[in-house]
């Protein structure tokens, strides 16, 4: 699938989970499954006095970096969510080298750190 369908039918997918509902808080999750080699997309839905969940959206199926910053510029000219990244700690975005992953959650990514340092 290109970058255009996959961008196309995320966007679908997150038109369907936005509800728009008051005090509610949503944005997409952007996971990077280093032992698989994908990225999963998924949208977060908090509200105040319900149960917090995140709902699949979507799994592409490469590790192309430069494939998935042209997915998030379709994906960020279609909506304003917000866009969080998670297990992208050490990787940089191919066109400018900035970091993907601003932050770090105490104890996140630390493990696949010392793998990748280690050179497995």
């Amino acid at each position: 699938m290109n970058s255009d369908k996959e961008a196309a039918l995320i966007n679908e997918r997150i038109d369907a989970s936005f509800k728009r509902l008051p005090n509610t808080r949503y944005q997409i999750n952007v996971v990077f499954n280093h032992y698989s080699k994908d990225f999963n997309f998924l949208m977060y839905v908090a509200h105040p006095k319900k149960r917090s969940r995140s709902i699949p959206l979507h799994t592409v199926e490469t590790d192309d970096l430069v494939y998935l910053e042209s997915l998030i510029k379709r994906i960020k000219a279609h909506t304003q969510l917000t866009i969080t990244y998670t297990g992208f700690v050490g990787e940089k975005w191919p066109s400018d080298l900035q970091p993907i992953q601003k932050t770090s959650a105490v104890g996140d990514d630390t493990q696949y750190l010392k793998e990748k340092k280690r050179g497995n």
